[in-house]
């Protein structure tokens, strides 16, 4: 089925900064910052607009990935979602071909703000292009201000997210934080 994520091997990078970050999400992911030095209301709105989309599709595709190990589920829906994977597979591959993906790299993604391995200018203002999905070449695109860069680690604060962006940011955080929490407890 649809992996959520790439192979998690990031660090948390928020205690060393002496952020409170709450909930994040640690993983090693496709990530490129490009500077910008200000963000029209229509690129803000289109982002926006792009990143619940992209989350939602998410959760919509993961949460069909946890019911796949219900057995008792109708046949006709199990097929008609295995023809839809493999579209969206299909479909993945030949935008993967077109638009190389940044190299991976360990990121920590909160509700308010990320961490990464790279380079980025401090008090630079940006747009990082986050690919939370192996199969969905789609980035989730979020402005930022760089806040500080110690050594190759970045920390930006997330910038301009409406409140669409910012509730569907929180649940996929908590979706990941959950899954992660009960991934433990199965190996205890």
């Amino acid at each position: 089925m649809v992996p959520h994520a790439w192979p998690s091997r990031a660090r948390a990078c928020w205690l060393e900064a002496g952020v409170e970050a709450g909930v994040t999400l640690e993983l090693t992911l496709p990530l490129a910052f490009t500077p910008q030095a200000s963000f029209s209301p229509q690129q803000l709105a289109e982002w926006m607009r792009g990143n619940v989309s992209l989350l939602q599709a998410l959760a919509s595709l993961e949460s069909s990935r946890e019911r796949d190990g219900d057995s008792a589920g109708d046949p006709a829906l199990a097929r008609l979602e295995a023809k839809v994977d493999l579209a969206l597979q299909l479909i993945s591959e030949l935008l993967r071909r077109e638009a190389r993906l940044p190299d991976p790299t360990a990121v920590s993604l909160s509700s308010s703000g990320l961490c990464w391995h790279g380079s980025a200018p401090l008090h630079a203002t940006g747009v990082v292009a986050l690919y939370l999905a192996p199969r969905l070449p789609w980035p989730l695109m979020l402005p930022v201000e760089i806040t500080e860069v110690a050594g190759e680690r970045v920390h930006a604060r997330l910038l301009h997210l409406d409140e669409d962006s910012q509730t569907w940011l929180d649940r996929t955080l908590f979706r990941h934080h959950r899954r992660s929490v009960q991934a433990r407890g199965r190996t205890a």
